[in-house]
């Protein structure tokens, strides 16, 4: 459990737990998110597919904001892996499925202490399983030049995956950098 903060608000940043964890009311204006929050989180979860942190403000049960994370693989011709040792034919990274946070909470610094939280986690697990980049897809709204820009100012940059053109990745080594760790 974390605590930041964020606007006026002060955060418990937690692993899921569904007894304390009300996720009725959340809406963070993209429907499929909403939908996948409410409806399919539960069952991924107990699938083993990904691990999910939620959002609330202190003393109060009602997601405010999330974010996922599981493991992935990438090819080394979609990333800049380092020079040496000669890079396996898939690398090791940790996803970020999706990062949201309620409609009524944006633009209050909930997006990036989630983002903050998320790569440290991803960085902790690094050093017990051994990845080498996070990994997130931009989602395409109408939001998306923002989004876009967030992830960028967060050192996130574009993979060369032509199946995926938005997908971007940050090494674990400027995670590392950037966090001081």
């Amino acid at each position: 459990m974390a605590k930041a903060q964020a606007g006026l608000a002060t955060l418990t940043i937690s692993q899921f737990d569904k007894a304390l964890h009300d996720r009725s009311a959340f809406s963070c204006g993209f429907d499929p998110i909403d939908k996948f929050l409410k409806e399919a989180l539960s069952d991924h979860l107990k699938s083993g597919y990904l691990t999910a942190y939620m959002a609330a403000r202190d003393g109060q049960n009602d997601v405010i904001g999330f974010y996922t994370l599981s493991a992935f693989a990438v090819s080394p011709d979609h990333i800049t892996p380092p020079k040496r040792p000669r890079p396996p034919p898939s690398i090791p990274a940790t996803y970020i499925k999706v990062v949201a946070v309620h409609k009524d909470w944006q633009a209050k610094g909930i997006g990036t202490a989630l983002m903050v939280h998320a790569l440290r986690k991803a960085l902790e697990i690094s050093g017990q399983i051994g990845t080498m980049a996070i990994v997130l897809d931009v989602l395409r709204d109408a939001n998306f030049v923002r989004r876009a820009e967030f992830y960028q100012a967060l050192g996130f940059r574009p993979m060369r995956d032509p199946e995926n053109p938005d997908r971007v990745y940050l090494s674990m080594k400027d995670v590392a950098a950037t966090l001081g760790d």
